[in-house]
């Protein structure tokens, strides 16, 4: 466990969410309007009654950012994707995330065959690598984070983007965040999207690595990395 960084947060409970992008919450002082980044549904997350750790945001047309949830008391799931792409980057530049630890980043937001990926990587002998991230912090049953928790058109073209990239010599790397304190490894969640899934398989089958990096947040607004690489099941789920 590594401490990556911290955060100055205010604790607020879920009354509704009104949209994608807004959740009203009361707050210390009143009822507020507060933004999310994650657009994904967070059915087992983001409902009323939660608790949740946001950044008060003064000026902007919401009063916040929606940064954690808390699982129990003094730990949060992290479920801002800006947030987890920031600290999983100050993990690599700290050289904690071993199997990047010779490759540097080149370029955020790679354009490749029509598509963006996170991140244009150089190691080892000048080969290049192209790796894309996603947030994966719906709870499975067996206490496994899964992505997607809604079928994931864009998810599958990156996949599909990194299988061509294999095929041209590229490493690919894809790396799911997987921000729930209870997570003990990631599976893809073939229920919500079965074809993303299978075209994980083809990925895999490709050359195409998929890694897990757990991470947590505090109820002080500690973020704290726990696994650089945690388990992957794709067998049996694909």
């Amino acid at each position: 466990m590594t401490l990556l960084g911290r955060l100055e947060l205010q604790r607020g409970t879920v009354l509704r969410r009104l949209n994608r992008f807004v959740v009203e919450a009361r707050v210390e002082g009143g009822v507020e309007r507060l933004h999310i980044r994650n657009t994904g549904r967070l059915h087992d997350l983001l409902y009323p009654g939660a608790s949740i750790l946001y950044q008060p945001r003064p000026g902007f047309k919401t009063a916040g950012l929606v940064v954690g949830v808390e699982a129990e008391e003094g730990v949060a799931a992290l479920i801002d994707p800006g947030l987890q792409v920031f600290f999983f980057e100050e993990a690599w530049r700290l050289g904690l995330v071993g199997w990047l630890r010779e490759w540097r980043l080149v370029a955020r937001e790679a354009a490749y065959r029509g598509s963006r990926l996170d991140y244009l990587l150089e190691g080892p002998g000048g080969r290049r690598g192209l790796m894309e991230v996603k947030s994966a912090v719906y709870l499975s049953g067996e206490r496994l984070c899964m992505y997607p928790d809604t079928v994931s058109l864009r998810g599958r073209r990156h996949v599909e983007r990194l299988i061509e990239a294999v095929c041209e010599g590229f490493r690919a790397v894809i790396v799911f965040i997987s921000a729930h304190p209870f997570c003990e490894g990631f599976r893809p969640c073939c229920e919500v999207d079965p074809m993303l899934c299978k075209t994980l398989e083809r990925a895999v089958a490709a050359g195409v690595e998929v890694h897990a990096v757990k991470m947590r947040l505090g109820e002080s607004g500690e973020v704290h990395l726990d696994s650089d690489d945690l388990p992957v099941r794709l067998d049996g789920w694909c």
